[in-house]
């Protein structure tokens, strides 16, 4: 077991290293569209949400960061539907080796968060994104451009901050 720790420590650091090494999507840069599979089986673009304010957040069910930032963003999903001038896309890094969609529908469910959730078994909008670490989380304004990103886990505050920036 305690092999296992520091094996996952160590790749842990070594992420956070390599993901600082890698420069995100830049803020003010035109975000680019890519479009994948929601958990109805339907596609669903980024494009399809011009006009209104997005935050991406990229995630997997084992990542720890971002099952605690979980709770939070479906708060700000259910703020976001009120409103209706913001969406909260939740891409989730299905890989089908670590994460699969089994494990990632089954997080949502058990949970019982409703926000959109994405499934990017290419790793199309990782690659797009530059994501090198989980949790990652853009906003992107109603015009198309990135306004911020938050790398690492974050708060409903702190998002909430980037999307009146944006608005």
């Amino acid at each position: 077991m305690k092999k296992k720790y520091v094996v996952f420590l160590i790749m842990v650091i070594a992420l956070l290293g390599f993901a600082a090494a890698v420069p995100a999507l830049e803020n003010n840069a035109k975000a680019k569209n890519f479009t994948l599979m929601d958990l109805d089986g339907k596609s669903v673009s980024l494009d399809n949400y011009k006009g209104k304010v997005v935050v991406l957040n990229f995630w997997a069910s084992w990542c720890p960061p971002c099952k605690a930032e979980m709770p939070e963003f479906n708060d700000m999903d259910k703020e976001f539907k009120k409103s209706g001038e913001v969406v909260l896309l939740a891409v989730n890094m299905t890989d089908g080796r670590r994460e699969t969609k089994k494990t990632a529908t089954g997080f949502i469910k058990e949970n019982k968060y409703g926000m959109k959730v994405l499934f990017d078994e290419k790793g199309t909008a990782a690659g797009i994104y530059s994501i090198q670490y989980l949790p990652t989380t853009y906003v992107i304004d109603a015009k198309g451009f990135v306004r911020g990103q938050i790398i690492g886990g974050t708060t409903k505050e702190a998002v909430m901050k980037l999307v009146r920036e944006a608005q």
